[in-house]
């Protein structure tokens, strides 16, 4: 319900709802648990990311792995080829070159993923694509014997070997992941022994086949021995308990023997030369069973390697989809849950205030209206949810929450506040109607009053006399409008019921006669009547503008009175000459004038504007003050919509001069007959009457007999 809000303010911001205020705690909350979700869900991404990374590595290594065993067993058959001469062999050759070639894509096609993950790993690619380059030539050269193996062997054939091993060497240092990053080492150091192996074994069979030593073989012999040793270690020292387990295992039998004693024998050749005559082949065989078992361990760490990062990858992907969709959900059902919260919670607040604003608009009012107007009281007023304020302040207080207790406390006030509402109608009432009837028997003692000073009046000839028994007679009048002011604000009627319409200027000439300072009005003609029923209550309304005009203007100014006819009816302005009022004080006194007010001690400071208010909205008279643009003085304009006819406004002649008096009473009243012409020039003859009019072209209305 719009419109409750005190002074008509802006409504409150929705930040301050209680639906709000009950949000921002979980929203704060979730917010918190997307932060961290995100921070969660990024690290797991970044972990799945660098798992695909090591894959991708770790696919690479193992390819590097391959076409290092590939290029050594197509070195051997080449070797072999040359050692036996002519062609015989060559379909073997050309077969293992096939295999090498075969292993060559595989590994640049795994490099170049390898290279976007890590692109450290560019130059050593680069280097070994360069000497892979290079061997198509060397093939052809070796075939049309315009190439020597050991040139071969060392620029070629080895050149692109140290590559292939480069890359695996520096592939560990591209994974973050520390248990792929040891069986990466692991596989470099076996696919490095697998090719240091494979040199020992072509060195020895030149060596074997030739059945002396050359000026550094020992020492070509020694190097190779020692780098395999080193790398060795370095597996013993990076591989898993399995792995090792597995290379002891598998690097166990008599051709390792064998092979490692025909090794011994080569490095005892300077002591004994006889330790060379073996047979070259017999070497080749043992020495290539060491590999193929090297091999086969390093086959199995590829292997194991590629799964490992396989299973990690899909781990760290599952990981983050889990953490990423669960901290989605729970962040949406912890969402849902507090909405659901916040709008049950708000509907019934909403409720409760609705029912809050049912009990002061429509249930206090009626209950405080019918006391005031003596029925029966009337049946609560029902929502638009089809129930009461009282059944719907139940229904909430039903559930024992807080909202609840709140919802009981109201009922309890609700309960309270309609029983001292009515007992404090029921009391304004009693001294409503009170104050109704003093001002009835204060208005019949004053009426009486006035009768004998009628009668003083008639049989008085003093001049002095006589304008002592008109200034009481004038003070009585007043005294029964004060009095009729009581019975106005209590609610009465004043008893002054009109039928015929009145002409504007004899009731502005009795409103006049009604105060202190009739002398000071002036009053422009207007050709205007009043209509009947109207014309008591404005007489009494124009009674309490021109008693404030002329109280609040210098005592040697006029207070002027003009009326014109508007297309609602007439407009009729009182003119006073005062200091002004400061507009705020101005703007409170047209807000009293628009609103009536009910009788209180308020009023009697300003009795005279709740008067008005009251009398300008029985008949529907819109009445407000402004300043004059001319002087800092004030105007009250009095429209009114009840006031035009289409009769002429009568007139009537001059006042008399002599003992002539402004009239108290309404122009209802019978002229009574005026004194002897006798006593009437006597009386003026004596001294001039002590009051005289200032209305032009406007006859007095005579005094009634009766009031």
């Amino acid at each position: 319900m719009a419109g409750h809000r005190r002074g008509g303010g802006p409504r409150p911001s929705r930040l301050r709802s209680v639906r709000a205020q009950l949000l921002a705690p979980i929203v704060v909350a979730m917010v918190g648990l997307v932060v961290l979700g995100s921070v969660q869900t990024a690290t797991s991404v970044a972990a799945a990311r660098d798992a695909g990374h090591a894959r991708t590595l770790s696919e690479t290594a193992g390819s590097a792995a391959l076409f290092v065993n590939e290029l050594e067993r197509e070195l051997a058959e080449t070797a072999a080829l040359q050692q036996r001469g002519g062609k015989s062999g060559f379909s073997l050759v050309a077969a293992q070159r096939a295999r090498t070639d075969e292993a060559a894509s595989r590994f640049f096609a795994d490099a170049a993923d390898a290279v976007d993950a890590a692109p450290a790993l560019a130059t050593p690619v680069r280097v070994a694509g360069s000497n892979y380059g290079q061997l198509h030539f060397t093939r052809q050269s070796l075939d049309n014997g315009t190439a020597t193996m050991v040139i071969v062997t060392d620029i070629v054939y080895g050149g692109l070997a140290d590559a292939l091993l480069s890359v695996a060497d520096a592939v560990p240092g591209q994974i973050q992941d520390t248990e792929l990053q040891k069986t990466a080492r692991a596989l470099a150091a076996m696919a490095a022994m697998e090719h240091y192996s494979a040199v020992e074994r072509d060195l020895l069979r030149t060596v074997f086949g030739r059945g002396n030593l050359q000026p550094g073989d020992l020492g070509s012999l020694s190097q190779v021995q020692g780098a395999r040793a080193q790398r060795e270690a370095e597996f013993r020292r990076v591989a898993t308990p399995a792995q090792l387990s597995r290379y002891q295992e598998e690097l166990h039998g008599t051709d390792i023997d064998t092979a490692d004693s025909l090794s011994a024998s080569a490095r005892n050749a300077e002591r004994d030369s006889s330790s060379l005559r073996v047979d070259p082949d017999a070497w080749f065989v043992a020495q290539s069973g060491v590999i193929r078992r090297v091999n086969i361990v390093t086959v199995e760490i590829a292997n194991a390697l590629a799964t490992r990062s396989d299973q990690i990858a899909v781990n760290a992907s599952r990981l983050a989809w889990t953490t990423g969709l669960g901290t989605a959900l729970l962040g949406l059902a912890a969402l849902a849950i507090a909405i659901v919260l916040a709008v049950r919670t708000a509907r019934r607040l909403n409720l409760l205030r609705g029912a809050a604003l049912q009990v002061a608009r429509r249930d206090l009012p009626d209950a405080i209206g019918s006391v005031t107007a003596g029925t029966a009281a009337l049946a609560p007023s029902v929502m638009d949810s089809g129930q009461t304020a009282a059944e719907v302040t139940r229904d909430i207080a039903a559930v024992n929450d807080e909202v609840g207790q709140v919802a009981e406390a109201f009922g309890t006030v609700h309960r309270t506040a309609l029983r001292l509402a009515g007992e404090q109608a029921e009391l304004r009432v009693d001294v409503a109607r009170m104050a109704e009837v003093l001002a009835r028997r204060i208005r019949t003692l004053i009426t009486r009053q006035l009768r004998l000073l009628d009668e003083f009046e008639r049989d008085e000839t003093d001049p002095d006399a006589l304008a002592r028994l008109f200034a009481l007679d004038h003070l009585a009048a007043r005294l029964r409008r004060n009095g009729e002011n009581l019975l106005v604000l209590s609610g009465g009627e004043p008893g002054r019921p009109q039928t015929t319409a009145v002409g504007l200027g004899a009731v502005i000439t009795a409103a006049a006669s009604e105060i202190e300072e009739y002398a000071r009005v002036e009053f422009q003609p207007a050709d205007l009547a009043i209509v009947g029923p109207v014309v008591g209550d404005l007489v009494h309304l124009l009674a309490e503008l021109l008693e404030n005009a002329t109280a609040f203007s210098p005592p040697t100014e006029p207070v002027q009175v003009d009326a014109r006819p508007t297309p609602e009816g007439a407009m009729i302005r009182v003119h006073d000459r005062g200091i002004g009022i400061v507009p705020a004080r101005l703007a409170e006194i047209n807000s009293r004038l628009a609103v009536p007010s009910t009788l209180s001690s308020a009023a009697a400071g300003t009795m005279g504007l709740h008067v008005v208010s009251h009398l300008a909205a029985r008949h529907g008279v819109r009445v407000h003050c402004r300043p004059r643009a001319a002087a800092p003085s004030r105007t009250s304009c009095c429209r009114t919509g009840c006031s035009s006819t289409s009769a002429p406004c009568p007139r009537a002649a001059a006042p008399t001069p002599g003992r002539s008096r402004p009239c108290r009473h309404r122009p209802r009243d019978r002229c009574r007959s005026r004194p002897p012409s006798a006593r009437r020039s006597a009386a003026t003859s004596r001294s001039p009457p002590r009051h005289r009019h200032r209305y032009r072209n406007n006859a007095v209305p005579s005094r009634s007999t009766s009031r």
